[in-house]
């Protein structure tokens, strides 16, 4: 284990390189140290000094000693230092304050030139000195908690009552931090991010990461009867005395939707003892005169809420779907005769409150969103039984919320509500009202300060509907009333901006008691408070932000919102490129990248290739806002662009220029460069497992668009993270030479002959001596893991030697660095270089534990402690279409799809084969959906039946085959196994719902040109 003094020493050599001195008369270097073992609030020292190492040496000594008097073992560390003061008078600063909301006063204070006194932003905020009562919404000095706090830290009393005129100092800070594992993030300085570490863009994986800590919080909240502990004030450790029964049906929600992607042991057992209190203790039954029974969720002061019963349908619902269970259907029925009995017959209202002692209704209207969650749990109930009665109140409810305008109070609940509806019952009017509730809601999504987590919900249900929207070319009309790119744009922005309301543990630390607050989320208007409900939306959110990332649609202006710093400066631009600023970009104006259009982000500057215009030529397209996002257009013609007002970059050829700047990028870039190499899922694959690993260690920049081509990788590269410790990229350009040249990996993973290679014609040593030009890139002593098992294994060996290259082997093979010994049900048996090393892989199939064991080979290759990436190994998922496994719910049952459709060609066909027959089908049935392999050249024809023997092997139950190369392979087979023949997807998605049945094992495979991929985003989207 790693001792504190390391955790100093990766610090300091991150810092000594970065750390900047401030001029005069401020010291030079002002340098704050935290520590923190997580039981207390950090404890604090600060050491000023003309030099970096002295002031280094003075705080750093005075750390170390308090955490071995204190015998703490792995205590987290951050370090801030000082990189901007401003003067200002004492009268004048809490003037300030009034313009400043609560607790978002995000600079640091001192009381004097020399910072003797002087406190970080962290440390104002976490002891409220900044925060008055809770009738006071902007900041406000807080005498009692300054001197208090001011006390403990410097062991002498603080006064505040100073002179109007006398000057305090806003400091701004910036720094880092650093657990046990030594593993130093960058922390954000100023703005609305300050005080957190530095996030790439959200992946499913960080996602579940995100819904995985805020659902292990909800579990250890709840108590052996059954009952939540409500939430805290973290500032003081106050407990929140109250409760709500409506919120505990809600929470309990968001904890199934997290048990459902995480199948976790414990949260399950919490799920149960709070899913028993609620229905035995909180849910009370009602027979009325006529006979007809009711349940009612009972909250304090004996009352019934029309979203109490909401929140326990919705709950009990997703717990039937999640566990397969239909035990609670007698109990649905009830709550949801209870919602009906609350509707006006008349108008489709709801009343909103009623007295538990007599039904008599106690308030008719509280409060709108009741409504909205009202007919989204009918909605899901119809969805899961089909009862013609909950679509029929929840249509009369929507007459009533037309009628009503309701879509003025942009409701999440009623956004997640017609979302179901217009699945169910997908009507003009439905549609079109929820646009009016997201439509005029953009800007406030965008500018909304606090993370507000239910925004994110609104937006995702919005999204979903959408989709179906589009899909629908008679109301395709409707999407002129919305403003497409803005809204995908405040989505991405809504989600990443989420991350400021959780509880990193650099944040955490200075609270007074960390580890009761740490990783979950908060509310920082309302005193930084973490309660059950707030945390239950921001999981609710990042799962279903995840589903979407999985799902999403290739929409141009979607996607991730990446912004990784906006690491170009105008003039850079320029001198790089050789071009001249037409339009020139303000003072300091930065860019975070260039960029093809269909992959525009805000921050950076979008270009079109010249040679290949599209139909809708930029100029055309920043007319209608597309260019509104971009910091700059990158062109040869500046003259359509003049009046855009947008910065202009004017050079003599655009790809010349951006293959410039991904050069330069490169040359920048200080971390380690992976290319990997290989075609279809298993290059995809190893390079998401490397990166998934790499990540231990460090930030990983990763490619988002196609990187087939050298132009490609060149704007992937400018817009990668310079900060980062690694970048990983797939290399199978039919440009290798100038692609190696461009990005020099310094380690080179070849899995297998890239699909440029094999579409030449030729003996496979041909395509390996052609793909071994990826080693001209690279430096003598640089790294390839080379995978043992292929047949041109020696043509590669013999490539690399010529080069210089250390060479480490993965693979079956006897010989083999780094060898798979067994795969069995996720569990990896490996040897490295002849140790025993296991892992447990989240991923199906042999082929798996094959890439498991390459991206092993390439961290030995690195040096780095294997034992480090188990943990990634462990919540390792497939990239989209290349192997997830997911449970498809149809015809009240469910089967489950391999998702392979991501590329196909033999080798991996035959993996996903072996996969499939390796299902535990008894008593159900396999199902084998096989599309054509694209681009094996003129012996394709050859390659499709020589599948037979595999297909054959795997024991299916029944085929589908597609595609016109599928046509043979299915005539040679079909009087051997059930087999069916289609065109194309059309034509077998409308076959499709007579095949398949619950229970079935279904693998999906092909090229991802067959669009077989599609057909499985609608298998997963099925209700």
């Amino acid at each position: 284990m790693m001792s504190f003094s390391d955790q100093l020493h990766a610090c300091h050599e991150r810092l000594v390189s970065v750390c900047a001195a401030l001029p005069a008369p401020y010291p030079a270097f002002t340098l704050f140290f935290s520590v923190s073992d997580g039981s207390q609030r950090a404890h604090m020292v600060h050491a000023r000094a003309a030099d970096f190492e002295t002031a280094w040496h003075e705080g750093a000594e005075a750390v170390e000693r308090w955490v071995r008097d204190c015998g703490i073992v792995s205590p987290w560390l951050r370090i801030d230092w000082v990189e901007g003061a401003s003067p200002m008078d004492w009268a004048q600063f809490k003037a300030q304050l009034a313009g400043v909301k609560r607790n978002y006063f995000r600079l640091g204070l001192a009381f004097d030139q020399d910072f003797e006194t002087a406190f970080t932003e962290q440390e104002l905020n976490a002891n409220a000195m900044l925060s008055g009562d809770s009738t006071i919404a902007h900041a406000v000095v807080n005498a009692r908690n300054f001197e208090a706090y001011g006390q403990a830290r410097f062991a002498r009393a603080l006064t505040l009552e100073l002179p109007a005129d006398q000057r305090v100092y806003l400091l701004a800070t910036v720094g880092v931090f650093c657990q046990a594992d030594c593993v130093v993030h960058k922390l954000v300085g100023t703005g609305l991010d300050a005080g957190r570490r530095q996030a790439p863009a959200l992946t499913p994986q960080s996602a579940l990461d995100l819904v995985r800590s805020g659902a292990s919080y909800l579990a250890r909240q709840v108590q052996d009867d059954g009952l939540f502990v409500y939430g805290y004030f973290p500032c003081f450790d106050r407990r929140i005395p109250t409760y709500d029964a409506m919120r505990h049906a809600s929470v309990l929600c968001a904890m199934i939707e997290a048990w459902e992607l995480m199948r976790d042991d414990k949260l399950r057992l919490a799920i149960d003892r709070a899913l028993d209190h609620l229905a035995n203790t909180l849910i009370r039954s009602y027979t009325l005169a006529d006979g007809t029974e009711l349940a009612f969720l009972v909250d304090t002061g004996e009352e019934i809420k029309l979203g109490g019963n909401a929140a326990c349908v919705l709950a009990l619902v997703k717990y039937c779907e999640a566990t397969d269970t239909r035990d609670w259907l007698p109990l649905l029925e009830k709550l949801a005769l209870g919602i009906a009995s609350l509707q006006d017959a008349a108008t489709g209202s709801f009343s909103h409150v009623l007295h538990a002692g007599d039904l008599r209704v106690k308030q008719a209207s509280r409060v709108i969103y009741y409504d909205g969650e009202a007919a989204y749990g009918l909605m899901r109930l119809y969805g899961l039984t089909r009862d013609a009665r909950w679509l029929a109140v929840v249509e009369k409810a929507f007459d009533h919320f037309i009628a009503s305008q309701h879509w003025q109070a942009h409701d999440h609940w009623l956004s997640c509500c017609v979302n179901e509806l217009t699945r169910w019952s997908p009507q003009e009017k439905y549609f079109r009202f929820g646009l009016q509730n997201v439509a005029g809601y953009l800007d406030f999504v965008l500018d909304r300060k606090t993370t507000f987590p239910t925004l994110l919900e609104l937006m995702l249900a919005a999204q979903q509907m959408l989709q179906r929207l589009e899909a629908t070319p008679a109301m395709r009309h409707l999407l002129d009333e919305l403003d497409t790119e803005k809204f995908y744009r405040a989505l991405e922005y809504r989600a990443h901006y989420l991350q400021n309301g959780f509880f990193w543990p650099e944040m955490a630390m200075y609270f007074r008691r960390p580890s009761t607050i740490v990783g979950s989320f908060f509310i920082r208007h309302h005193a930084f408070r973490v309660r059950i409900d707030d945390v239950a939306q921001y999981v609710s959110g990042f799962a279903a932000y995840r589903r979407y990332l999985l799902e999403r649609p290739a929409v141009p202006g979607t996607g991730s919102a990446r912004d990784d710093g906006a690491a170009w400066t105008a003039s850079e631009m320029a001198r790089v490129t050789g071009g001249e600023w037409v339009v020139r970009p303000e003072d300091g104006w930065r860019a975070s990248g260039v960029t093809q259009r269909s992959f525009l982000r805000k921050g950076r500057v979008v270009f079109e290739h010249q040679t290949r215009p599209s139909k809708t030529p930029l100029a055309a397209v920043a007319l209608k806002g597309v260019l509104q996002p971009a910091a700059a257009v990158l062109c040869t013609d500046p003259a359509p662009h003049l009046d855009k007002r947008v910065p202009v970059l004017q050079v003599p050829d655009v790809l010349q220029a951006v293959l410039a700047l991904g050069a330069h990028a490169r040359t920048e870039f200080t971390g380690r460069v992976c290319g990997v190499l290989g075609s279809g899922t298993a290059g995809s694959t190893v390079a998401a497992m490397l990166a998934d690993a790499l990540a231990v260690w460090g930030e990983v920049g990763r490619p988002e668009g196609n990187v087939s081509l050298p132009s490609g990788m060149a704007w992937n590269l400018t817009c990668m993270p310079r900060h980062a410790a690694y970048w990983v990229l797939e290399m199978g350009s039919p440009h290798m030479l100038a692609s190696t040249q461009l990005v020099r990996p310094m380690l080179a993973v070849v899995t297998g002959l890239s699909a440029a290679s094999q579409k030449h014609r030729g003996p496979s040593e041909a395509a390996a001596r052609m793909d071994s030009r990826i080693f001209e890139g690279m430096a003598p002593g640089d790294s390839a893991v080379l995978n043992r098992d292929l047949p041109e294994f020696a043509t590669f060996a013999e490539a690399a030697m010529a080069h210089q290259l250390q060479i480490v082997t993965y693979g079956e093979h006897k010989d083999a660095d780094v060898r798979l010994l067994a795969f069995d049900h996720g569990e990896v048996q490996a040897q490295v270089l002849g140790e025993p090393f296991q892992l447990r892989l989240n991923a199906p199939g042999r082929h798996m534990g094959v890439s498991a064991v390459a991206a092993l080979a390439a961290l030995q290759a690195m040096r780095l402690k294997l034992a480090a990436a188990v943990e990634p190994f462990a919540h390792f998922e497939p990239p989209g279409g290349r192997g997830a496994l997911h449970t498809i719910h149809i015809g009240g049952g469910s089967f489950k799809l391999i998702d392979e459709t991501y590329d196909a060609n033999p080798s991996s066909m035959r993996a996903a084969l072996e996969l499939l027959s390796q299902a535990p089908c008894e008593p159900a049935r396999r199902v084998a959906i096989l599309g054509d392999m694209q681009e094996l050249g003129p012996a394709a024809q050859r390659h499709h039946l020589d599948l037979e023997p595999e297909l054959l092997a795997s024991q299916p139950d029944r085929v589908l085959l597609c595609g016109p190369l599928m046509r043979a392979l299915h005539a040679r087979i079909r009087t051997k196994v059930r087999s069916h023949w289609f065109v194309d997807v059309s034509d077998l998605s409308t076959a499709l719902g007579g095949l398949l049945q619950p229970g079935d094992w279904v693998l999906a495979k092909s090229s991802a040109g067959i669009g077989l991929s599609r057909l499985a985003r609608v298998l997963k989207a099925l209700p």
